[in-house]
Parts: structure tokens; C-alpha cells; sequence
């Protein structure tokens, strides 16, 4: 379907860049402002318009879509995708969800040598992903090129933070949502049932886990390519312990609730027809 835009383009940035987050009493907006910043995830979420529009760019090199229509489907992304919607709704579940440990303990990590490294890895990456494709290229050349350790290593980092999981449950709920905003525009008798919608695609998560496994390996090659084996040891302990796996856990429960309400807003919008509606 030409309007799951090659979605995973948009998102993959977000599966190795710091998806530890924050699990049940409230923090201050301020703090859970202030790790969203130093993990990186506010900075990526202000690329995220420009990763799902190059998607769209992407989709329709085959001529499918006219410039003008490129142009308003562009436009619809932009305002869906903005980044204030996306920080402000990411940043009510973090604080709504943080404990004060959880936190604390979030900021010995993203304060400490290894984890300024590995979020600036994170962000550099996000902001220069620009083909899928180059990625597993480029992020099988280095793989090939890694030692047994290295590799281990890395295979241990998509592990620990459930990268090719969290792909799977993101590309699920963004591409119902698109199909969710269409139907919400439609006419009624066009109207498709979401939770028939959900379980179709829910079908197919074994394979889509198992297909991604190979792209957060190649991404995580390349991601952390100028990191010691000893920075990614760090970084493994840290997603490996209790307080870090509650985190990532959260961190993409908060990803996924907002990057779905968005895909809503796009697909909602994408219909010219007399009488649709807007979420």
C-alpha cells in the first residue's frame, strides 16, 4: 500500500536511538523534559516530518504520484508528524510514567562518558538516515568486517533493547492508524473494521520481528561504529538492568501511543472527498 510510505523509513531512526524511557510515579514535566533531551529523542523527533516526507519522496519515484499531489500529501505529513505534537505527547506519558528512581537513575547513565557517546551516536544517525536500503549496505559491510566480539556485542544490543520488537509493534500501529484515519474520512458505507484491520497484520508479527532482527543489527553496526567495545559493554549492562529495561520499555510505549496518533492525523487528512472529516 503506497500510504504506509515506506514507513519504516521514518521510524527505523527511533529503534537504536535511545529506547530506554521511563515506567509508575509521576516526575516533574521539567525532568522528563530534560532526559528526553539528553537521550536525544527531542532532537529525532524534530527530524521525524522530514524522515516520513523522504519516505513519500521515495515511494513515488515510480512516477504513481503527481508533483502536486506529492506536494499536498507532503504538507499533510508535515502538520501530522510536527514536532511539538509529537515532543508534547511523548513527553505527558514520560512524566506521567517516570518513577523518581527511574529517572535518577536514567541520569547517571545519560550523564556518565558512555552514555553522552552513545546518545550522540544515536542522534547523528537519526539525523543522517536518509535510505534504508544504503543502511543494510553499508551496515553489512561493517558487520562483515567486525570481530566475533564486536558482533556479539552488537547482537546483544538489538537483544536488550527489543529493537526488532519494537519495529514490529510500531509499523503494526502507525500503518493501522494511517488506514484508521482513512476509514474515520470515508463514507460510512467504506468503513473498515480496525480491529479486523489489526488482527490481519498482528498475523504477520512473527515474520516481521524475525525480518527486522537483520535491519536493527545492520542499523546498530552502523549507528555505533565509532564506539569501543568496552563504550557498548556499558551500554549493554545499562539495557540489560532491571531500571534500564523498565525504561526502554516506556520510552517506546510513549514512541508508539504518538507516532500512532499521528499516522491517525495523516490518514484522516488524505482523502479530497465532499464531507470527510479530520481527527
Amino acid at each position: 500500500m503506497t500510504m504506509k510510505l515506506k514507513l519504516r523509513h521514518g521510524l527505523a531512526c527511533f529503534l537504536l536511538m535511545g529506547v530506554c524511557g521511563w515506567a509508575a510515579a509521576e516526575v516533574p514535566v521539567a525532568t522528563a523534559e530534560s532526559l528526553m533531551r539528553k537521550s536525544g529523542i527531542w532532537s529525532q523527533l524534530g527530524d521525524m516530518a522530514a524522515q516520513v516526507k523522504a519516505g513519500m519522496a521515495q515511494a513515488s519515484q515510480d512516477g504513481s504520484l503527481p508533483p502536486d499531489e506529492l506536494r499536498r500529501l507532503e504538507h499533510i505529513a508535515e502538520d501530522a508528524f510536527a514536532a511539538s505534537r509529537l515532543r508534547d505527547s511523548v513527553l505527558e506519558a514520560l512524566a506521567r510514567d517516570t518513577t523518581v528512581a527511574e529517572s535518577a537513575d536514567a541520569f547517571k547513565w545519560y550523564d556518565s562518558p558512555a552514555g553522552r557517546q552513545i546518545a550522540a551516536m544515536e542522534e547523528a544517525f537519526s539525523t543522517g538516515f536518509d535510505n534504508i536500503n544504503r543502511v543494510m549496505t553499508d551496515g553489512n559491510q561493517v558487520l562483515a568486517k567486525a570481530s566475533a566480539k564486536r558482533q556479539s556485542l552488537l547482537t546483544q544490543t538489538v537483544k536488550a533493547s527489543h529493537a526488532a520488537e519494537a519495529m514490529a509493534t510500531m509499523e503494526i500501529n502507525i500503518t493501522v492508524g494511517i488506514l484508521q484515519g482513512l476509514a474515520h474520512a470515508m463514507p460510512r458505507s467504506a468503513k473498515v473494521s480496525v480491529a479486523d484491520m489489526r488482527k490481519a497484520f498482528e498475523a504477520k508479527r512473527p515474520q516481521m520481528v524475525a525480518s527486522n532482527r537483520g535491519l536493527a543489527l545492520s542499523m546498530a553496526a552502523l549507528t555505533y561504529q565509532p564506539a569501543s567495545d568496552k563504550v557498548l559493554e556499558q551500554y549493554v549492562r545499562f539495557l540489560s538492568s532491571p531500571s534500564g529495561a523498565a525504561l526502554s520499555a516506556s520510552m517506546v510505549d510513549a514512541l508508539d501511543h504518538s507516532l500512532s496518533k499521528a499516522a491517525q492525523r495523516l490518514g484522516s487528512a488524505i482523502p479530497r472527498a465532499p464531507g470527510t472529516t479530520s481527527l
